[in-house]
């Protein structure tokens, strides 16, 4: 593609005789639409054609096949009406099982769509939990049989529903306590920041010092670099006290034992 070719694609390119003061865009001035053959009948019927996906699943009325929710259709799009000050849009769509004309319009008032002609819309009674069942009449299936159950299993044992609510209480107080926590402690860290670093450097500065003094404290007894001498922990000299306490006892307590069973070995004749 030439570049010339590309700026016309782009929109970009305009011919030497556009004039701005007659033509609002490049679409006026070549007469067509922004939305190209999905707006050829804006002007007769005002129209246009949009990728529409089905609300919910629908049974279709030509052949009573299923059309599930989400599939996706061609559809017209056009106002048919005012709720108030919210527009109606109306959607027709063909069916590709047979062709069938399915037109479905949106229902402002209810905040949901409306199946006007061609299909019938499938409410499962498990998941009608606000009764539009009720309300759509006649344009809805209702599928009975497991859907009940599947409703009450829902609903659930009123012990169930306590006990759920316990639960759910429990975890919240939790959760509170443990903001409150972590609260608190932003607290701690963050209410004197000049006083925490003064004692943070502090702290530094006497654990350097002692790594500095065993260091000299190695040195003089001459141990290499690779050595490093520990700092000593407040028990040490209790218990080499207690060591040598106890080393001095049972020494004297051996000494005893030999000189009875040396007199045990005399004769008392002697």
């Amino acid at each position: 593609m030439s570049s010339l070719a590309a700026a016309q694609a782009d929109g970009y390119y305009y011919p030497p005789d556009y004039d701005g003061t007659k033509h609002k865009s490049l679409n006026d001035y070549r007469g067509t639409h922004a939305l190209g053959k999905r707006a050829r009948k804006q002007k007769t019927e005002k129209t246009i054609v949009i990728r529409f996906e089905m609300p919910f699943p629908v049974t279709c009325s030509g052949c009573q096949s299923t059309i599930g929710k989400g599939t996706r259709f061609n559809a017209e799009k056009k106002q048919v009406g005012m709720y108030y000050s919210t527009k109606l849009w109306s959607f027709r769509m063909k069916s590709a099982c047979c062709k069938q004309v399915i037109e479905i319009r949106t229902d402002p008032k209810n905040a949901d769509y409306v199946v006007e002609s061609g299909a019938t819309r499938k409410i499962d009674p498990a998941l009608d939990l606000g009764g539009k069942g009720a309300e759509l009449g006649n344009q809805v299936i209702d599928l009975r049989g497991e859907g009940e159950r599947a409703l009450q299993a829902q609903r659930g044992d009123a012990f169930e529903v306590l006990e759920r609510s316990e639960r759910q209480k429990r975890a919240a107080s939790a959760a509170n306590d443990e903001i409150r926590d972590l609260q608190a402690r932003s607290n701690l860290t963050t209410l004197d920041t000049y006083g925490l670093n003064r004692e943070l450097r502090s702290k530094n500065r006497r654990m350097r010092k002692r790594e500095k003094g065993l260091e000299r404290e190695g040195k003089a007894l001459g141990l290499s670099e690779e050595i490093k001498l520990l700092p000593r922990m407040e028990t040490e000299p209790g218990a080499a006290n207690f060591q040598l306490l106890r080393s001095r006892s049972v020494g004297a307590a051996s000494s005893r034992q030999k000189k009875r069973r040396k007199i045990r070995r005399q004769s008392i004749f002697q």
